[in-house]
C-alpha cells in the first residue's frame, strides 16, 4: 500500500506559546474531559478540518477558525470543544466515549448542517487498512479506537505509542488503551496519529496484534466516513 496522507495541515492551536499537531483533552477545565474527553477532541478536531478545508463542509460554527496563518488561539479552540460536547459529543463520566456514541453526534452535526457525509463504526478487520487509505485520500481524517482489553476490560495490555526522530528513527513514547487518536498519514508500516495534542506513530501490525489478542474490532476500529 502507497503512503497516504492529509492533503492540508491538520488543526493547530497555540498554547503559551508553543504549538500544537490537534487538540488536547488537558486542556479543559472539566476533569471528566481531562479523563475521559479524547472522543470529543477527536470528534472536534475532525469537523474543524473539514469545515477549513472542504467547501461542502463548511459551516457558520468554525466560521471565526478560518485563520490566514492556520493556527487557533486555545479559547476560540476550547470553545469549540465545550460547544461540540454540550451538543453533539456527551461524555459519560468514568466511561467517556464509545465508537458508535461518537458517530451518533458526527450524523447529527452532518444533518443539521446539511453536510452529505455519513459516519459508521466499524468495518471487517480485512478492510481496515484499504478504508483508512481511502478517507484519507479523499481529505478526511481517521478516527481510530484503541479500544479496552475485552472481554477483560480492567486487563493491562496496552498499545505502544511512538516517537520519530529527526533522522527517521521510531522509539516507544507512551502506551494506551481505551483511547481515540486520529489518523493523519500512513505507509506500508506506520500510521501517523495526533493525540494529546502531539504526533505520534502507531506500528500498524501492532495495533492488529493488539485488536485480535487483547480487545475485539468490535470495539476497536475505526469511524469510517463517506458521502451519502
Amino acid at each position: 500500500m502507497q503512503r497516504s496522507s492529509l492533503h492540508n495541515p491538520y488543526p493547530v492551536i497555540e498554547k503559551d506559546g508553543t504549538l500544537s499537531f490537534g487538540g488536547n483533552q488537558a486542556w479543559s477545565d472539566s476533569a471528566v474531559m481531562r479523563k475521559c474527553g479524547c472522543g470529543v477532541i477527536g470528534g472536534t478536531d475532525l469537523l474543524l478540518y473539514l469545515s477549513l478545508h472542504k467547501d461542502i463542509c463548511r459551516t457558520e460554527l468554525f466560521q471565526e477558525a478560518y485563520l490566514e496563518n492556520g493556527i487557533l488561539e486555545l479559547p476560540e479552540y476550547l470553545n469549540y470543544v465545550n460547544y461540540m460536547r454540550k451538543r453533539y459529543l456527551p461524555v459519560i463520566p468514568y466511561f467517556g466515549m464509545a465508537g458508535w456514541m461518537l458517530v451518533l453526534g458526527l450524523n447529527r452535526y452532518f444533518r443539521h448542517e446539511r453536510i452529505r457525509l455519513r459516519a459508521a463504526f466499524g468495518v471487517f478487520p480485512r478492510n481496515l487498512w484499504v478504508r483508512i487509505s481511502a478517507m484519507l485520500a479523499h481529505d478526511i481524517p481517521v478516527i481510530l479506537l484503541v479500544g479496552p482489553n475485552f472481554p477483560f476490560v480492567w486487563g493491562k495490555h496496552r498499545l505502544d505509542m511512538y516517537h520519530r526522530s529527526a533522522g527517521g528513527e521510531y522509539s516507544p513514547s507512551c502506551q494506551i488503551k481505551a483511547h481515540f487518536v486520529t489518523v493523519t498519514g500512513m505507509d506500508e508500516t506506520w500510521m501517523r496519529v495526533s493525540s494529546w495534542g502531539k504526533e505520534y506513530y502507531i506500528n500498524r501490525q501492532e495495533y492488529y496484534n493488539y485488536v485480535r489478542k487483547h480487545s475485539s474490532f468490535l470495539i476497536s476500529n475505526i469511524c469510517y466516513i463517506k458521502s451519502r
